[in-house]
């Protein structure tokens, strides 16, 4: 059949135009607005609500403190402005925590990274008992961190502990490792490696695991030598793992309490007093309750990380061969 004049100077062929635009109103299910359901924010609100209790009123509760003064008993006693950040600025010994905290961190995180590297390479390898040591490197996640430190305590003990014991078998004497300011930072170091090794292994490890054999042969039919193919090939294909540990093994660091606290409680001195053991002890320690300087340390603790996050992903990611 042949259309109207007016069919053809629309363009349809002869159909209809109602029915061209009632099939556009027609949107395909991915396009059309979804309803959520009455019984989903049911079950999600008690997520929702542990979520603002735990985490986002604290937070909140940090912000409000901070611009408060503290009574004797730790109340808040009025809006004091921006006082508290002004007099934790202006002490010198705020700025030796912060040194403290980003020596103590930037340690930790190479300690974890070079040694978890040394030791999941050659476990990488199919050699024969491979997998029993797989399993004894992995020892360490399945230990307290508290119970680790106590058992690290004592064998830092000067002269009668482990350390001393064999630094003793080579004339040397005890080297204070808690009590001397260079080798207490170097303690809660080893112990803070010693606890997240495993974890930097287990994924250094699924990491290599992963990178494809016919990619390493290919190298090694072009002539390449182990530890070119090493640096060159394995390295550059497991960078997502080794940025995702760097990422996360920084804030750890900027956020260890628990084995600084159970091996030196930031001493001796100010050796090894990070800013998260300041924190503790600002509000807790030494009968001071000093809430509101305690929770400006806190937010510019949380500055530190988000920016420290940030510069690292900035810089970092572009090195990343995803």
């Amino acid at each position: 059949m042949v259309g109207t004049s007016h069919d053809r100077l629309s363009g349809t062929g002869g159909l209809p135009m109602k029915t061209a635009t009632a099939d556009q109103r027609v949107k395909p299910p991915e396009q059309r607005p979804r309803r959520a359901h009455p019984w989903a924010w049911f079950f999600l609100a008690p997520a929702f609500l542990v979520l603002l209790t735990f985490d986002y009123w604290p937070l909140l509760r940090t912000f409000f403190l901070a611009t408060q003064g503290t009574d004797l008993f730790g109340a808040p006693s009025g809006f004091v402005g921006t006082d508290n950040f002004e007099l934790m600025l202006t002490d010198p010994r705020f700025w030796n925590t912060i040194l403290v905290t980003f020596i103590y961190t930037g340690a930790s995180v190479v300690g974890k990274v070079l040694i978890g590297l040394a030791i999941a390479i050659p476990l990488s390898s199919r050699l024969k008992g491979t997998p029993l040591l797989r399993s004894i490197v992995l020892i360490p996640m399945a230990v307290s961190v508290a119970v680790a430190a106590l058992v690290f305590k004592m064998m830092f003990q000067p002269g009668t502990g482990l350390f001393d014991q064999i630094s003793g078998l080579f004339g040397a004497g005890p080297a204070g490792w808690l009590t001397q300011p260079q080798m207490a930072l170097l303690a809660v170091v080893i112990v803070d490696v010693w606890c997240g090794l495993g974890i930097s292994v287990l994924l250094l490890l699924a990491a290599l695991d992963g990178v494809p054999e016919e990619v390493m042969e290919a190298a090694q039919i072009d002539g390449t030598g182990t530890l070119q193919r090493l640096w060159h090939v394995k390295l550059p294909l497991i960078t997502p793992t080794l940025f995702f540990i760097l990422i996360t093994q920084s804030i750890a660091g900027m956020r260890e309490f628990t084995v600084i606290n159970l091996l030196t409680g930031g001493g001796p001195g100010t050796a090894t007093n990070t800013l998260v053991i300041d924190i503790y002890k600002t509000a807790f320690g030494s009968g001071t309750s000093d809430y509101g300087a305690a929770a400006a340390r806190g937010i510019v603790l949380l500055l530190i990380i988000v920016t420290l996050t940030f510069i690292q992903m900035r810089v970092l990611e572009r090195r990343v061969h995803y």
